[in-house]
Protein backbone atom coordinates (compact mmCIF):
# COMPACT_ATOMS: atom_id res chain seq x y z
CA UNK A 1 0.00 0.00 0.00
CA UNK A 2 0.97 3.68 0.71
CA UNK A 3 3.42 2.59 3.14
CA UNK A 4 5.83 0.99 0.19
CA UNK A 5 5.90 4.54 -1.25
CA UNK A 6 9.97 5.51 -2.04
CA UNK A 7 10.80 8.99 0.35
CA UNK A 8 11.06 10.97 -3.12
CA UNK A 9 7.77 11.30 -3.46
CA UNK A 10 7.92 14.38 -0.73
CA UNK A 11 11.45 15.54 -2.11
CA UNK A 12 10.76 18.42 -4.78
CA UNK A 13 12.73 21.49 -5.13
CA UNK A 14 11.92 24.83 -3.18
CA UNK A 15 10.37 26.28 -5.84
CA UNK A 16 7.57 24.13 -5.91
CA UNK A 17 5.58 25.51 -3.60
CA UNK A 18 5.80 28.11 -0.97
CA UNK A 19 3.53 30.58 0.94
CA UNK A 20 1.41 32.60 -1.30
CA UNK A 21 1.77 30.21 -3.98
CA UNK A 22 -1.22 28.06 -3.93
CA UNK A 23 -3.80 26.16 -5.55
CA UNK A 24 -7.48 26.81 -5.46
CA UNK A 25 -9.58 25.62 -2.71
CA UNK A 26 -9.34 21.81 -1.84
CA UNK A 27 -11.81 19.48 -2.39
CA UNK A 28 -10.92 17.91 1.13
CA UNK A 29 -11.36 13.92 1.72
CA UNK A 30 -11.50 12.19 5.13
CA UNK A 31 -9.07 9.80 7.17
CA UNK A 32 -8.70 7.08 4.88
CA UNK A 33 -5.06 6.78 4.41
CA UNK A 34 -3.27 6.60 8.10
CA UNK A 35 -0.69 8.67 9.43
CA UNK A 36 2.06 6.02 9.41
CA UNK A 37 0.88 5.45 5.98
CA UNK A 38 2.10 8.95 4.84
CA UNK A 39 5.33 9.44 3.06
CA UNK A 40 8.23 10.32 5.36
CA UNK A 41 8.86 14.26 5.79
CA UNK A 42 11.08 16.06 3.52
CA UNK A 43 14.87 15.36 4.11
CA UNK A 44 16.54 18.29 5.87
CA UNK A 45 19.02 20.63 3.75
CA UNK A 46 22.82 20.95 3.93
CA UNK A 47 22.54 23.82 5.95
CA UNK A 48 20.67 22.03 9.25
CA UNK A 49 23.43 20.09 10.09
CA UNK A 50 26.57 21.94 9.03
CA UNK A 51 25.13 25.81 9.90
CA UNK A 52 25.23 25.10 13.62
CA UNK A 53 28.35 24.81 14.31
CA UNK A 54 29.67 28.40 13.50
CA UNK A 55 27.18 29.27 16.43
CA UNK A 56 28.26 26.55 18.92
CA UNK A 57 31.72 27.63 18.10
CA UNK A 58 30.85 31.59 19.16
CA UNK A 59 28.82 30.88 22.19
CA UNK A 60 30.65 28.33 23.72
CA UNK A 61 34.42 29.97 23.22
CA UNK A 62 32.57 33.75 23.73
CA UNK A 63 30.79 32.47 26.98
CA UNK A 64 34.52 30.02 27.64
CA UNK A 65 36.55 33.37 27.31
CA UNK A 66 34.72 35.98 29.34
CA UNK A 67 34.42 33.70 32.17
CA UNK A 68 37.79 32.49 32.70
CA UNK A 69 39.07 36.23 32.10
CA UNK A 70 36.70 37.59 35.04
CA UNK A 71 37.03 34.85 37.16
CA UNK A 72 40.79 35.11 36.64
CA UNK A 73 40.74 38.80 37.60
CA UNK A 74 38.54 38.22 40.39
CA UNK A 75 41.30 35.76 42.13
CA UNK A 76 44.06 37.71 40.97
CA UNK A 77 42.26 40.65 43.36
CA UNK A 78 41.81 38.45 45.67
CA UNK A 79 45.43 37.48 45.87
CA UNK A 80 46.10 41.31 46.03
CA UNK A 81 43.79 41.84 49.30
CA UNK A 82 45.09 39.20 50.83
CA UNK A 83 48.58 40.17 50.50
CA UNK A 84 47.66 43.48 51.56
CA UNK A 85 46.06 41.77 54.91
CA UNK A 86 49.34 40.13 55.57
CA UNK A 87 51.08 44.01 55.62
CA UNK A 88 48.35 45.55 57.73
CA UNK A 89 47.76 47.95 54.49
CA UNK A 90 43.82 46.77 54.10
CA UNK A 91 41.95 49.49 52.80
CA UNK A 92 38.61 51.34 54.24
CA UNK A 93 36.86 49.86 50.81
CA UNK A 94 38.42 46.36 51.19
CA UNK A 95 34.90 45.11 52.07
CA UNK A 96 33.14 46.71 49.16
CA UNK A 97 35.47 45.34 46.65
CA UNK A 98 34.76 41.58 48.43
CA UNK A 99 31.57 42.14 47.29
CA UNK A 100 32.00 43.74 44.42
CA UNK A 101 34.16 40.76 42.84
CA UNK A 102 31.61 38.12 44.19
CA UNK A 103 28.64 39.56 42.56
CA UNK A 104 30.37 39.82 38.86
CA UNK A 105 32.18 36.34 39.68
CA UNK A 106 28.25 35.10 40.06
CA UNK A 107 26.85 37.25 37.38
CA UNK A 108 29.58 36.49 34.16
CA UNK A 109 28.39 32.50 35.30
CA UNK A 110 24.97 33.37 35.50
CA UNK A 111 25.22 34.97 31.89
CA UNK A 112 27.20 32.30 30.18
CA UNK A 113 24.81 29.71 31.56
CA UNK A 114 21.70 31.86 30.01
CA UNK A 115 23.92 31.85 27.05
CA UNK A 116 24.51 28.21 26.58
CA UNK A 117 20.78 27.47 27.82
CA UNK A 118 19.41 30.03 25.17
CA UNK A 119 20.87 28.04 22.31
CA UNK A 120 20.23 24.80 23.14
CA UNK A 121 16.79 25.80 23.02
CA UNK A 122 17.25 26.93 19.60
CA UNK A 123 18.60 24.01 18.54
CA UNK A 124 16.86 21.29 19.98
CA UNK A 125 13.43 22.70 20.55
CA UNK A 126 11.91 22.35 17.46
CA UNK A 127 10.26 25.13 18.04
CA UNK A 128 6.96 26.62 16.06
CA UNK A 129 7.14 23.32 13.92
CA UNK A 130 3.95 22.13 12.98
CA UNK A 131 4.05 18.45 13.12
CA UNK A 132 1.84 15.81 11.89
CA UNK A 133 -0.76 14.59 14.19
CA UNK A 134 -4.51 13.78 12.95
CA UNK A 135 -5.32 17.46 13.55
CA UNK A 136 -2.94 18.84 11.21
CA UNK A 137 -3.03 16.29 8.50
CA UNK A 138 -6.75 15.48 8.16
CA UNK A 139 -8.57 15.95 5.87
CA UNK A 140 -6.33 15.19 3.11
CA UNK A 141 -6.95 17.16 0.00
CA UNK A 142 -8.10 14.85 -2.67
CA UNK A 143 -6.06 15.32 -5.20
CA UNK A 144 -3.37 14.66 -2.87
CA UNK A 145 -4.94 10.88 -1.63
CA UNK A 146 -5.41 10.10 -5.17
CA UNK A 147 -1.80 10.76 -6.29
CA UNK A 148 -0.80 8.74 -2.84
CA UNK A 149 -2.88 5.99 -3.77
CA UNK A 150 -1.32 6.03 -7.16
CA UNK A 151 1.82 6.38 -5.60
CA UNK A 152 2.30 9.05 -8.11
CA UNK A 153 5.04 11.85 -6.84
CA UNK A 154 3.85 14.93 -5.22
CA UNK A 155 6.54 17.24 -7.72
CA UNK A 156 5.11 20.47 -8.77
CA UNK A 157 2.43 20.36 -6.74
CA UNK A 158 1.61 23.74 -5.42
CA UNK A 159 -0.06 24.51 -1.86
CA UNK A 160 -3.38 24.41 -1.82
CA UNK A 161 -5.78 26.56 -0.55
CA UNK A 162 -8.28 25.26 2.52
CA UNK A 163 -11.96 25.68 2.37
CA UNK A 164 -13.46 29.48 2.72
CA UNK A 165 -14.11 30.33 6.12
CA UNK A 166 -12.34 27.98 7.54
CA UNK A 167 -10.90 28.45 11.10
CA UNK A 168 -8.17 25.66 11.28
CA UNK A 169 -7.67 25.04 7.28
CA UNK A 170 -5.55 27.88 5.54
CA UNK A 171 -3.20 25.79 3.34
CA UNK A 172 -2.26 22.42 2.99
CA UNK A 173 1.83 21.95 2.51
CA UNK A 174 2.05 19.39 0.19
CA UNK A 175 5.48 18.81 1.43
CA UNK A 176 5.30 18.55 4.95
CA UNK A 177 1.60 17.26 4.22
CA UNK A 178 0.10 19.23 6.84
CA UNK A 179 -2.48 21.48 7.36
CA UNK A 180 -1.57 25.15 8.47
CA UNK A 181 -3.61 27.45 9.84
CA UNK A 182 -5.04 30.82 8.46
CA UNK A 183 -3.13 34.05 8.31
CA UNK A 184 -5.30 36.15 10.42
CA UNK A 185 -5.69 33.40 13.22
CA UNK A 186 -3.11 35.20 15.55
CA UNK A 187 -0.05 32.83 14.72
CA UNK A 188 2.02 35.06 12.92
CA UNK A 189 3.35 34.09 9.46
CA UNK A 190 3.38 30.52 8.40
CA UNK A 191 6.34 29.43 6.52
CA UNK A 192 7.87 26.28 5.01
CA UNK A 193 11.88 27.04 5.40
CA UNK A 194 14.30 25.51 2.67
CA UNK A 195 16.85 24.34 4.97
CA UNK A 196 14.63 23.11 8.08
CA UNK A 197 12.47 21.40 5.71
CA UNK A 198 9.27 21.67 8.10
CA UNK A 199 6.51 24.20 8.05
CA UNK A 200 6.80 26.82 11.27
CA UNK A 201 4.42 29.04 12.97
CA UNK A 202 5.31 32.03 13.98
CA UNK A 203 8.31 32.43 11.15
CA UNK A 204 10.82 35.46 11.66
CA UNK A 205 13.65 34.46 9.85
CA UNK A 206 16.17 31.57 8.75
CA UNK A 207 19.28 32.26 11.08
CA UNK A 208 22.50 31.10 8.92
CA UNK A 209 24.46 30.91 12.13
CA UNK A 210 22.49 28.50 14.15
CA UNK A 211 20.86 26.67 11.44
CA UNK A 212 17.97 27.23 12.59
CA UNK A 213 14.01 29.38 12.29
CA UNK A 214 13.62 32.12 14.27
CA UNK A 215 10.48 32.00 15.38
CA UNK A 216 7.84 33.49 17.91
CA UNK A 217 8.16 30.44 20.20
CA UNK A 218 12.03 31.08 20.71
CA UNK A 219 12.78 34.38 19.86
CA UNK A 220 13.11 35.45 23.60
CA UNK A 221 15.71 32.76 23.72
CA UNK A 222 17.66 34.47 20.72
CA UNK A 223 17.26 38.56 22.06
CA UNK A 224 18.38 36.71 25.41
CA UNK A 225 21.68 35.03 24.14
CA UNK A 226 22.74 38.23 22.13
CA UNK A 227 21.48 39.75 25.10
CA UNK A 228 24.33 37.63 27.02
CA UNK A 229 26.80 38.58 24.85
CA UNK A 230 26.84 42.26 25.98
CA UNK A 231 26.16 42.04 29.18
CA UNK A 232 28.97 39.41 29.50
CA UNK A 233 31.59 42.28 27.94
CA UNK A 234 30.12 44.64 30.25
CA UNK A 235 30.89 42.56 33.30
CA UNK A 236 34.10 41.56 32.26
CA UNK A 237 35.19 44.98 31.85
CA UNK A 238 33.48 45.89 35.41
CA UNK A 239 35.90 43.48 36.58
CA UNK A 240 38.92 44.82 34.62
CA UNK A 241 38.03 48.70 36.34
CA UNK A 242 37.81 47.23 39.32
CA UNK A 243 40.91 45.41 39.20
CA UNK A 244 42.82 47.99 38.10
CA UNK A 245 42.30 50.21 40.88
CA UNK A 246 42.77 47.75 43.58
CA UNK A 247 46.12 47.24 41.46
CA UNK A 248 47.03 51.27 41.64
Amino acid sequence: RCREMASDLLNCTSEGSDDDDVENEAAVGGRSIELYDLPPLPDRGPGYRSEPGMGICIVMVLSAMLVSVTQGISTKVQEVAMASERHALVPDDASEGARLRWWVVKLIWAEAFTAVGSMLYILCASAGVIGRSKKTCYPIPKEVEERLRENRPLNGMKNIRGPEGSETLGTYCVRCLVWRPPKDDGNGKVHHCNVCQRCVLGFDHHCGVFGRCIVRANMPCFVAMIAMMICGMATTMVAVTASAGVEA
